[in-house]
């Protein structure tokens, strides 16, 4: 069943709900999980809790994620700085913050991608304040100097309540300083490129950039014991910490150098090596079934000490979100669906919990002989994560089976944020509930991915841009218009509208309709009472959705 006719027939069975007058309540989907009943279509399966008939679940779950950050999280009593800003963890009473360590790298290198994704969607302005904040104290208090052997680049940790980063690195003593995790200096040298392409800040480019040259510099072939770059290094020194030789995002690093290599700045040609040298390593070793590495995906999260026989998911979904996105994924790997479909399934098999209610469910991680991280529930951020990059694939192959995995998995990660906003990593605990990092910047994301992916699972009756393949700089909704600047000039975005659109305009110029977008101009296609619009622009970067009358 689509995902457009399973919305249709969730209407139905929630009226009939409401129709019955039962006096017993509906039960939670998971007993982790109770600060929603449990909202099924026809068939028993799992809608999102809020208004699934308008396709609002994921809307509102982005509205009340966006809210606390914006409005609700507080300064912290010392400092006055927000709270996310020195702690990974809060407390879902006071709000203060809690736990051993930050994570700062990685919380805001999500942040960014939420709010690039968020920002053309909702023309929420007060995001980008709210990352900024984030990003400029990272810039400020958490780069490494520039003369050390990794030089200007991001630390990875903090101790939770300092205003300083660079320590309480797992498995170092908590006095150690100046330990770094080169996945994560990929992954938010990223995070500051595409914010330059947001707002065109300079400092965020030069950041970007001393996080790639540090990338390119200290690049490795790679081989079974080490991976292109160690997991955990001394930055000061630029030796291994913890004998992490092996682990991390490796494709993080490469996602950076190919933004670079796109937008055509400095220094291509050490780019662009050292791009070749990791991704030759993951098609050689993770991924081939013939190396004594395949499926090793080894070592991510910064507070577990090193252990290369701990296997998570955020390697393999990177990968295979890398691929999802790339914008010809079979130049750079023919088998690139086998590996996608391998991929998505690993991580099922080895992190599944469920389904519930035909939904599946994510875990984090798991090491030999212990029963797996972190929750019988599975986590919101990992969950909300496979289901999007399931969305992706169905975008792409048209593939039923992945839609309909798409829309239980994110409508079950719906459950995991709380009306008031909070939003829990791993449902009701006595402990460490709710994360920065898994309630917000590496779960909110998620469902912006997936309506841009699959459009008919954003709010009906709505207009919105849904999606770009580039940074949107700016956009402003009109009653039947929709105005937007992105950063690249030749791009391609997706947008519901309530009205049929009438004229379509990149830089001045009239696009053409066309059947498919084989070239520049856009799509229409209707999807109840609205219309599914895809553009197509070369050369030209503001464009202007006009309606009857705009």
């Amino acid at each position: 069943m689509s995902a457009a006719r399973t919305l249709a027939a969730a209407g139905v069975a929630v009226v009939a709900l409401a129709a019955t007058g039962a006096a017993a309540p509906r039960p939670p989907v998971h007993p982790l999980l109770p600060w929603h009943a449990a909202v099924v279509d026809a068939n028993g399966k799992l809608l999102a809790w809020h208004k699934p008939r308008s396709g609002l679940g994921y809307d509102r779950v982005l509205r009340l994620g966006w809210g606390f950050l914006e409005r609700r999280v507080p300064r912290d009593s010392r400092t006055g700085l927000p709270v996310n800003v020195l702690y990974a963890v809060f407390d879902g009473d006071s709000l203060a913050g809690a736990y051993w360590q930050h994570n700062p790298a990685f919380l805001n290198a999500t942040l960014v991608d939420s709010l690039v994704a968020w920002y053309p969607y909702s023309g929420d302005r007060r995001a980008i304040a709210t990352v900024r904040r984030a990003l400029d104290h990272q810039l400020t208090h958490g780069t490494t100097p520039v003369r050390w052997a990794w030089g200007g680049v991001p630390f990875a940790t903090s101790c939770a309540g300092d205003r300083d980063y660079g320590r309480c690195l797992a498995g170092m003593p908590r006095r150690f300083y100046g330990g770094i995790e080169p996945d994560k200096v990929g992954l938010l040298g990223l995070g500051y490129l595409r914010f330059y392409e947001l707002t065109g800040g300079r400092r965020y480019l030069s950041a970007a950039l001393r996080a790639a040259d540090a990338l390119a510099r200290h690049v490795r072939q790679g081989d079974d014991e080490r991976t292109p770059w160690p997991f955990r290094v001394d930055a000061r020194t630029g030796r291994v910490v913890d004998g992490a030789q092996f682990g991390g995002a490796v494709v993080a690093p490469i996602a950076l150098f190919d933004e670079l290599l796109r937008v055509g700045v400095r220094r291509p040609a050490r780019y662009a090596r050292a791009r070749a040298l990791a991704w030759r390593w993951i098609r050689t070793h993770p991924l081939e079934p013939s190396s004594p590495t395949f499926n090793r995906w080894s070592g991510f999260y910064e507070d577990v000490a090193y252990n290369p026989r701990s296997r998570n998911q955020v390697p393999p979904t990177l990968v295979a979100q890398y691929l999802l996105t790339h914008p010809a994924p079979g130049s750079i790997d023919a088998d690139w669906r086998r590996h996608v479909d391998a991929l998505l399934r690993w991580v099922r098999t080895s992190f599944g919990r469920g389904p519930f209610r035909g939904a599946q469910a994510i875990d984090e991680q798991r090491a030999p002989g212990k029963p797996g991280c972190c929750s019988p529930a599975g986590l919101g951020s990992t969950t909300s994560r496979w289901g999007a990059l399931h969305a992706l694939l169905a975008a792409r192959t048209g593939d039923a089976a992945a839609r309909e995995t798409a829309f239980r998995s994110l409508n079950y990660a719906t459950y995991f944020a709380r009306p008031d906003g909070r939003v829990a990593c791993c449902g009701r605990r006595p402990w460490n509930t709710y994360w920065f990092s898994d309630g917000y910047g590496d779960y909110l994301r998620s469902f912006n991915w997936a309506m841009a992916a699959l459009p008919e699972l954003a709010p009906a009756r709505q207009t919105h841009l849904l999606g770009s393949t580039s940074v949107v700089q700016r956009v402003a909704y009109g009653r039947r218009r929709v105005v937007y600047r992105t950063f690249s000039r030749n791009a391609e975005e997706a947008l519901r509208l309530r009205y049929r659109p009438v004229r379509i305009l990149a830089d001045g110029r009239a696009l053409p309709r066309r059947t498919a977008l084989d070239g520049e101009g856009y799509t229409v296609a209707p999807l109840g009472r609205d219309f599914v619009v895809r553009v197509r622009h070369e050369g030209a970067r503001h464009l202007r959705v006009l309606g009857p009358g705009a």
